[in-house]
């Protein structure tokens, strides 16, 4: 259940990689889904712009806050987002706390559900931007990972080999 929750069991089978310092990825997959979790380790809010490259050429960024959003790297950089439009994904989103104070509730977990179709090829190059947010819902420090990457080539990326 994409809920923002790692619930006991639900992601027991998963494989984990630790972000140094900042999270915990979790991954599994199942014949028709790729899954993803984000466990933020020092704040209690934040954004990730979740980058996947499917095969060579082709860049993704998919974006989960308070909303969703994708874009496609292209020739001239990355276009504006499509919000809401998420095609064959999705990945829970932070609820308001309060209009008045434009906060958001804690969201320490992003989990990301991608259809298998969607993209086909048997191995994902991936890269994490974590931005965390500060009690106000301010955007402060961005982890990159793996460290050292640009969200426009894939060189040093971390493959994620589908079954």
């Amino acid at each position: 259940m994409i809920d923002g929750v790692l619930s006991p069991g639900e992601w027991q089978n998963s494989k984990a990689k630790e972000v140094p310092g900042a999270a915990i990825l979790y991954f599994q997959q199942s014949a028709d889904f790729a899954c993803i979790a984000v466990q933020d380790q020092n704040s209690t809010s934040g954004i990730v712009d979740l980058y996947l490259s499917p095969s060579e050429g082709e860049v993704y960024n998919l974006h989960a806050s308070a909303k969703l959003g994708e874009r496609k790297l292209g020739a001239n950089g990355y276009p504006d987002w499509n919000w809401w439009n998420n095609h064959d994904w999705t990945a829970n989103v932070s609820r308001v706390d309060s209009f008045e104070k434009r906060t958001l509730l804690p969201a320490t977990v992003r989990e990301f559900q991608i259809r298998r179709a969607r993209f086909p090829s048997p191995t994902w190059r991936l890269r994490l931007e974590l931005t965390a947010m500060n009690a106000n819902s301010e955007p402060q420090a961005t982890t990159v990972f793996p460290p050292g990457t640009t969200g426009k080539s894939v060189v040093d990326w971390l493959a994620l080999d589908l079954e």
